[in-house]
């Protein structure tokens, strides 16, 4: 099961997948109606649960995920999308949009997940950077997968920075936004 943020995902999303169903791409819509969304997507491919959950959202689209997971599953947290500021400055309004998100945020009791038996991590590529050998190892494991290369939806100029930037957040993107360096 695939999640995106709009339609015109779904069309490269199964030409990159030629495997999946379009039943298996969940096109969200607001975090309220996630958890159907979730739960329709599983069913069409005869599942109950999912074992690895890939969040770079997070917000109210944590909860339905984590109930999503089978006993065991594993909720990885590698972003959090939208508590993002969209603006080039924040204003009041703003600051205390971000004020309420960070409150209100999701949260897991650490009690409870023995007996839910799920776990819930965070991952931060930066933090490679510290273990270059192991980096260079987890680059030649994934090389050597042999997987196709990404699609590249926009390239720019490292000057133009600014607008990759807005390109990146308005959801809007299919494929990587490149920047040049050089």
């Amino acid at each position: 099961v695939g999640t995106v943020g709009n339609n015109s995902k779904v069309k490269t999303l199964l030409e990159t997948f030629p495997s999946m169903k379009a039943e298996q791409i969940v096109v969200r819509t607001t975090s309220e109606d996630f958890q159907e969304q979730l739960s329709a997507a599983l069913k069409s491919i005869g599942k109950k649960g999912f074992d690895v959950v890939l969040d770079a959202i997070l917000g109210g689209f944590f909860q339905p995920g984590y109930r999503a997971m089978n006993a065991g599953g594993r909720y990885i947290v590698y972003g959090a999308a939208s508590m993002t500021p969209h603006k080039d400055s924040l204003g009041i309004r703003g600051w205390l949009k971000l004020g309420y998100q960070w409150l209100t945020r999701p949260k897991v009791d650490p009690l409870n997940l023995p007996s839910d038996n799920k776990s819930v991590m965070g991952f931060n590529l930066i933090h490679c950077l510290n273990d270059a050998e192991n980096l260079i190892q987890l680059l030649e494991e994934v090389e050597a997968m042999g997987l196709p290369p990404p699609l590249v939806g926009s390239v720019y100029e490292f000057k133009d920075i600014v607008s990759a930037l807005r390109t990146f957040q308005s959801g809007k993107t299919v494929g990587k936004v490149v920047i040049q360096t050089s």
